[in-house]
């Protein structure tokens, strides 16, 4: 009955899923994260099956057979958990293994190995959950404990031997898998492999004799507790692999993060011979770690087996002990880790707005972009997170070594409170900080003035915010040195300038030509969007003794008021041009008497022209102050 629920189940619900359509819109390769999740995804429906299987057999049997006999349902339920736990351990290894495709396999290894291995796996998880209900059911039939010893010494006897046979028969593949293990580093295998790998069968073998004379001892003295110690040692190579692929996984990770190797390097790019020097460097660091691991591991695993019987070693056992907590706290912190950083990264990535192809390149507040107020907090919080993680992990792993950190965190807090009081400035460094971003004054690419000094916010730490400014310096200044801020990135900026023209100009045409300007840069694609409000004239400004100066004004977004004004000079002079109206020239007016000889008005006229002249630059410098200045636009 429960068999017939998962089917139907699957064919209705999971049909594309359990006929292999994931595979469809997957890459060629994947990664190993990737690699877990799809194979989880493929498994999914498998699981829900046998979650129906087990509930709806359950259920049908106590609501539609009606008998009271023990003896029945103690083998019912000895037969539906017998089937349960075998179909969970195929499961299992099928996510592991992926004996039918390749894609999905979490180990590197062929094809007939990973199906002989979860082959293995499987029959043997089979054979022993039969032996185990049968053991059970024995005993509730009233066997007594020595027979039911013999019974699991016949079987665990006829176990060992198949595995055996099955040793000697495959010695062959698993000699050229190990190997070939090495040759994804492109290397041959060395003496130790090579004769490791012509001699496993035989300590294959040894090891299963050693567990039958473990298992024979326990039959001589029953009452030792092993806690289901022979099922563990027999699985210790499917428990090795895991293990393995998991301190793999922490070992690489560990190096990308500190920027000692990675295998993620882009083909397209060749490599100087500096940086591959530097690859070779990195891979030999990482093999050597992985060596100098993985034999800690066998240690470990020795010792957790002779554990396991109850074989205490001295010093070992405390030891191994300690590495296994220390080897699981740092696959939490680091899948933690991971989880964090990516989410951060992530959400920095989405900040980071899309670059525009026509920006102008001659930007007079320099050429960052402005970024968002996540792409300036989370690297923070990113470093803060990291910084109490490491000192997480390393109390924990400390205190799980036996060491007391009580007196370490009272004398950790006793130093932080004398370092507050010797280093005052460093404090108000960073409260500073964290009340400026608190209070969002300021974002990286924006550009700011602050205690008399001015440039494009390019980065902020904990204690300093670096400022490049506007001509190319790069400014680190203390967040306790900021005072007030003048943000110029937020809200509108309000550009003026003026335009000369001759005392019988027609002020209404001016006007009006100006006016047109604007409502046609307003509707241009390329700067309308800039706009707060549009370019239009204020009238006269002043009249000054050779010329008429009319205001012209327009509010924009920070950092593109640069290119309007610019494109604003060039419209208005093209249709000032067009209408015939033209700026006013600097001239400089001499009034000479009529009974004047020619060398006095040689003289005069000379002594005109330079303070014409004079005054002529004296006002061209007045005028390009403000261009000049940190603001960078008219006031």
């Amino acid at each position: 009955m429960g068999y017939l629920i998962e089917i139907i189940f699957k064919h209705f619900v999971f049909k594309r899923i359990s006929t292999g359509s994931v595979n469809g819109n997957l890459p060629s390769v994947l990664s190993g994260l990737d690699k877990f999740s799809a194979s989880l995804v493929k498994q999914l429906p498998h699981a829900i099956g046998l979650l129906l299987f087990f509930g709806g057999a359950y259920l049908a049997y106590f609501s539609f057979i009606w008998t009271d006999s023990p003896f029945v349902q103690l083998f019912f339920l000895a037969v539906l958990i017998g089937i349960t736990f075998i179909r969970v351990i195929a499961l299992i290894s099928r996510i592991i293994f992926s004996p039918k495709n390749m894609l999905f396999r979490l180990l590197p290894m062929q094809c007939n190995i990973a199906t002989g291995v979860h082959r293995l796996i499987v029959w043997s998880t089979s054979y022993m959950a039969m032996v185990l209900m049968l053991s059970v059911i024995t005993i509730r039939l009233g066997a007594q404990t020595n027979t039911v010893s013999l019974l699991l010494l016949f079987f665990a006897t006829i176990l060992l031997t198949i595995t055996g046979a099955i040793i000697i028969f495959y010695r062959s593949l698993i000699k050229d898998q190990i190997v070939s293990a090495v040759e994804i580093y492109g290397e041959t295998a060395s003496w130790g492999r090579t004769t490791f790998a012509s001699i496993w069968h035989l300590l294959a073998l040894s090891y299963l004799f050693a567990l039958w004379l473990l298992l024979f001892n326990n039959l001589i003295d029953p009452e030792q507790k092993h806690r289901g110690a022979f099922m563990l040692s027999f699985f210790v190579l499917p428990i090795w692999i895991v293990t393995d692929k998991l301190l793999q996984w922490l070992i690489k990770y560990a190096m990308e993060t500190l920027k000692i190797h990675t295998d993620d390097y882009n083909d397209q790019d060749v490599p100087t011979e500096e940086e591959q020097e530097q690859r070779d460097k990195g891979r030999q660091t990482f093999r050597k770690v992985m060596a100098f691991s993985r034999s800690g591991l066998v240690l470990a695993l020795f010792v957790w087996v002779a554990s396991l019987w109850n074989i205490k070693i001295p010093v070992f056992s405390n030891l191994t002990s300690v590495l296994f907590d220390s080897l699981i706290i740092l696959a939490v912190a680091l899948i933690f880790w991971q989880f964090i950083s990516s989410w951060i990264e992530r959400k920095i990535q989405e900040s980071i707005p899309a670059e525009e192809e026509n920006k102008d390149e001659d930007d007079e507040w320099g050429s960052a972009a402005t970024r968002g107020r996540s792409y300036t907090l989370l690297p923070m919080i990113r470093r803060f997170i990291g910084t109490i993680l490491v000192t997480m992990v390393t109390m924990t792993i400390l205190s799980s070594t036996g060491v007391d950190i009580g007196p370490l965190l009272a004398g950790a807090g006793v130093i932080g409170l004398a370092v507050g009081f010797g280093a005052q400035k460093l404090v108000a460094d960073m409260f500073s900080g964290f009340f400026y971003l608190l209070d969002d004054a300021f974002r990286v690419g924006e550009y700011v003035e602050a205690g008399g000094i001015s440039g494009t916010v390019e980065n902020i730490s904990l204690r300093n915010v670096m400022l490049r400014h506007h001509r190319g310096m790069l400014q680190i200044v203390p967040h306790s040195e900021l005072g007030a801020i003048t943000n110029y990135m937020r809200g509108g900026i309000v550009v003026k300038f003026n335009l000369d023209f001759p005392y019988d100009a027609e002020i209404d045409t001016i006007r009006k030509i100006i006016k047109k300007v604007g409502q046609a840069m307003l509707a241009d694609e390329e700067f309308g969007a800039d706009f707060i409000r549009p370019v239009k004239s204020q009238g006269v400004r002043e009249i000054t003794n050779s010329v008429m100066t009319i205001r012209v004004k327009f509010t924009a977004k920070p950092g593109a008021h640069f290119v309007i004004r610019r494109e604003a000079y060039k419209r208005i002079t093209e249709a000032l041009r067009a209408k015939g109206i033209h700026y006013a020239h600097r001239k400089v007016i001499v009034d000479i008497p009529e009974q004047t000889t020619e060398n006095t008005k040689d003289h005069i006229i000379k002594a005109a022209g330079a303070a014409g002249h004079n005054a002529l630059d004296a006002e061209a410098s007045q005028n390009s102050a403000p261009a000049d200045s940190q603001k960078g636009f008219d006031g």
